[in-house]
C-alpha cells in the first residue's frame, strides 16, 4: 500500500515522502496514528504541490537571509558591559547578545546560526564576528564598551 508520511517514521522514512508500505502495518499503525495516509492520485498531487510551495517558500527566505547578511558586511555594531579595571568583562557576550544588538542597532533578525562566533567575547575592545549563510558571508565588527 503506497501512503504519504505525515511525520518521520523510524526505519521507514521522513515526512513527505510517498512509501509503498505493508498493508498490516499500514492499516493497523501508521494511518490510525497519524503518521501517514492512503496516497491516493489526488493526495499526491496536492501533497507535490505543498512541497513545491514549501521549497519556494524555504528559497524566498533564503534569499531574503542572504541580502541581510550582505547588508551588514563592513557594519559596526556597540555593545556596552560591565568591565574590569583591565579590560575583561563581568559576563562574556555569546551569539544572543549579538544578535539582540544586531536587532536593536541595525533593525536586521539574522538567526543564531549564522553568526560565527568561536568563543565568547570576554574583553573590551574590537572584536570581528563572521556571519555565514549558505548564500553569503559577511564580517561584522563588534566594539565592546564599557558602561557607565
Amino acid at each position: 500500500m503506497k501512503v504519504i508520511l505525515l511525520k518521520d517514521v523510524g526505519g521507514v522514512g521522513q515526512r513527505g515522502q510517498v512509501k509503498d508500505i505493508a498493508d498490516g502495518y499500514a492499516l493497523n499503525y501508521l494511518i490510525p496514528s497519524g503518521a501517514a495516509a492512503q496516497a491516493t492520485p489526488e493526495k499526491v498531487a496536492a501533497h507535490e504541490a505543498a512541497q513545491k510551495k514549501e521549497g519556494e517558500l524555504k528559497e524566498a527566505q533564503q534569499q531574503e537571509l542572504t541580502e541581510k547578511v550582505n547588508s551588514l558586511e563592513g557594519g559596526r555594531i556597540e555593545i556596552s558591559a560591565r568591565a574590569t579595571e583591565k579590560g575583561g568583562l563581568f559576563k562574556s557576550l555569546g551569539v544572543a547578545d549579538i544578535q539582540k544588538s544586531i536587532q536593536v542597532q541595525k533593525n536586521i533578525d539574522i538567526p543564531a546560526s549564522a553568526i560565527g562566533l568561536e568563543k565568547p567575547i570576554k574583553e573590551l575592545g574590537e572584536h570581528v564576528v563572521q556571519l555565514k549563510t549558505p548564500g553569503a558571508q559577511a564580517r561584522l565588527t563588534v566594539v565592546v564598551k564599557e558602561s557607565d
